[in-house]
């Protein structure tokens, strides 16, 4: 729906689309992190002689047959002992070849066939990539070769797999480097894997830069499941500066970018640890609550996702909530059993907030076991007078922003969940935060809306006019005139322009289910969290005491009369709004029809023309005073 929830690696007029993979069930558990991996100097040493070389048919795409490591290795939850290589800068470990030759990144607008690490083909599993690139034989003198030597003792033997004098492939863009040598170090008993690097010889052309996949992956691409190495930028980032990531690369990671002025270091070593996997092992993944929060929201809620890591079934325990600073409150909540690499949320008891000014830390800690560092997570809370956001105060810095790029869309609408508990609320401002540097034409509108019955955005109760993105980014306060709002409710911001607003957002993973949204239309909605991403929008909304009411008593006496041909609607409107200022809104928000009543103090019937307007469900608003009326209309 939105091309901003899709993967995709821009650059320039190359468009490299990876759509969001589907995490894969599975019963292994693939223990390598970005938090173990390390980007170190390292000795690059040619195998020369030892070992034995590997056959492949010819060097460009080719696998070779099965070929023995010399020991066991246990990756994902299985023991190895082969591997077969591909002439494109990977393996797959074990005796069965990946699905094809020819994989790797394509750099086209539609490839035909993905690299080995966003492929969901179930043959393309357990893969060691690193330097997954269209590879064929470099220029050195001595030719291309591939070769495996195992060396040491046990328990502690390396298997050392080789890639000699390669070189990247002139396609739809030029040859950077025209010799490269590289390897991987598989360890005994560690289980440790190593990417090192010879240095490179530049090619004879011009200097571009060009993608690559480079880093690990389990049974699937998706977060979680491999581990990346990410080198961002035009080609000129240098290797020894390449962090790492997990899922594959997005707009916002960028991807392993290289050049032919840009070269590896010799012995440059990429180094994968795997996490010791424990029997007993809960962790708390993630705490859900408010990061800025108000007496119009309390009591406040807290939920944490609790996954047990460890390779046992845990059994049934209580984790506690402890929220210390300006608020001071403990509670516990019963975990249920939970199996091994599953995860389940839990909801505490909601505790009061009565303070205007300070700060909460809110703690979320599971009882002792093999493993402690996990065991506890904390997130901050700011007190506020009447403002309420999901937004982390100690997170300094936004991971980006996102919106809609499309080509004939541009109400694409982003929505927030909140509910106040608090009599007579009515919402006076609404906070946008944007990241990034906008053009004039990137407008945007505000919008507050009800909650259906089915927990999505409802009825429009109110739609800003247009409004300027700050260009440079940041907040940007909209003051509302005091609408009304009771238990759930909904914010909105809706992109006026085609191109991306950069609303900004933190990453929450997963993120929670039924708060965030999003529509193109204001009828069909996506739950951000079922589309895959891990946007939790920067979009606050300040509550204030309202001055006027809802009036639901006036409301259950007011009777819409529709036409048999559905060309008009009559309106009978009790007393208490005969002088009431009358609007008609689409799905949108967008207003239609504005009209002043003027109808005897005793009621009276005002009829609607709506011959003209599209089918769908529109929102009629009165308002007079202190009493505000909305009924929903629908147009045939």
């Amino acid at each position: 729906m939105f091309s901003s929830l899709q993967t995709q690696l821009k650059r320039a007029s190359r468009l490299l689309p990876v759509a969001l993979l589907p995490v894969l069930a599975h019963a292994q558990t693939f223990n390598y992190t970005p938090t173990n991996a390390q980007n170190v100097a390292g000795t690059y040493t040619d195998l020369g002689t030892t070992g034995a070389a590997i056959a492949t048919a010819n060097t460009d795409d080719d696998n070779s047959a099965a070929q023995n490591i010399g020991f066991t290795f246990n990756y994902n939850g299985a023991a190895f002992t082969q591997f077969v290589l591909n002439t494109n800068g990977f393996i797959r470990l074990g005796a069965a070849a990946p699905s094809a030759a020819a994989l790797f990144l394509q750099e086209s607008t539609t490839p035909t066939i993905p690299d080995p690490i966003s492929s969901t083909n179930p043959a393309n599993v357990n893969i060691i990539a690193p330097f997954n690139m269209d590879l064929a034989a470099g220029t050195a003198a001595g030719g291309t070769e591939y070769r495996v030597a195992t060396t040491g003792t046990a328990p502690n033997r390396v298997c050392t797999i080789q890639w000699k004098n390669v070189s990247d492939k002139t396609a739809l863009y030029d040859l950077q480097y025209s010799s490269i040598s590289f390897q991987v170090k598989l360890y005994e008993t560690t289980n440790n894997v190593e990417f090192v690097y010879n240095t490179a010889t530049q090619g004879p052309n011009a200097d571009d830069y060009r993608f690559a996949v480079v880093g690990l992956k389990g049974s699937s691409s998706a977060n979680g499941q491999t581990v990346l190495v990410n080198k961002t930028g035009p080609g000129t980032t240098l290797w020894s500066a390449a962090t790492f990531i997990t899922g594959f690369y997005t707009n916002a990671t960028g991807a392993f970018n290289y050049s032919g002025n840009v070269r590896p270091d010799a012995g440059r070593t990429y180094r994968f640890t795997p996490t010791v996997v424990y029997a007993n092992d809960l962790s708390v993944q993630t705490i859900y609550t408010l990061g800025t929060v108000s007496s119009y929201a309390s009591p406040v809620v807290v939920s944490a996702v609790i996954k047990n890591v460890g390779s046992a079934a845990s059994t049934a325990r209580n984790a506690t909530l402890t929220v210390s600073g300006a608020t001071t409150y403990t509670t516990t909540q019963a975990i249920p059993a939970i199996a091994a690499n599953a995860s389940t949320t839990i909801t505490f008891t909601a505790y009061p907030v009565t303070a205007a000014t300070g700060t909460n830390t809110v703690t979320v800690a599971v009882p002792a076991d093999d493993a402690a560092g996990n065991n506890t997570a904390s997130t901050q809370q700011t007190l506020s007078a009447g403002t309420l956001s999901y937004t982390n105060p100690a997170v300094t810095t936004f991971a980006g922003g996102f919106g809609s790029n499309s080509t004939t869309v541009n109400t694409a609408t982003f929505y927030s969940k909140y509910t106040t508990n608090a009599a007579s609320s009515s919402v006076s401002a609404v906070t946008p935060t944007f990241i990034g540097t906008a053009t004039a034409s990137n407008n945007y509108q505000v919008l507050i809306l009800s909650a259906a019955s089915n927990g999505n955005p409802g009825t429009v109760l109110y739609t800003s006019p247009a409004r300027v993105r700050p260009l440079a980014g940041g907040d940007d306060v909209v003051s509302i005139p005091n609408i009304a709002v009771s238990g759930t409710f909904f914010v909105a911001v809706r992109q006026l322009s085609t191109s991306n607003f950069g609303l900004a957002y933190q990453d929450e993973t997963p993120l929670r289910v039924g708060t965030f949204f999003a529509s193109n239309d204001g009828i069909a909605f996506t739950d951000l969290s079922v589309a895959g991403t891990s946007f939790r929008p920067a979009l606050s909304v300040t509550l204030s005491t309202l001055s006027g009411t809802r009036n639901d008593a006036l409301a259950a006496t007011m009777n819409l009369y529709p036409n048999p041909a559905h060309q008009s609607f009559q309106l009978t409107v009790p007393a208490g709004l005969h002088a009431a200022t009358a609007t008609l809104s689409n799905a949108l928000g967008q207003v239609v029809l504005t009209r002043q009543l003027s109808l005897p103090t005793a009621g009276g019937t005002t009829e609607f023309n709506v011959s003209s307007f599209a089918p769908g469900i529109y929102t009629l608003t009165l308002k007079t005073g202190n009493d505000l009326v909305v009924k929903r209309v629908v147009v045939e």
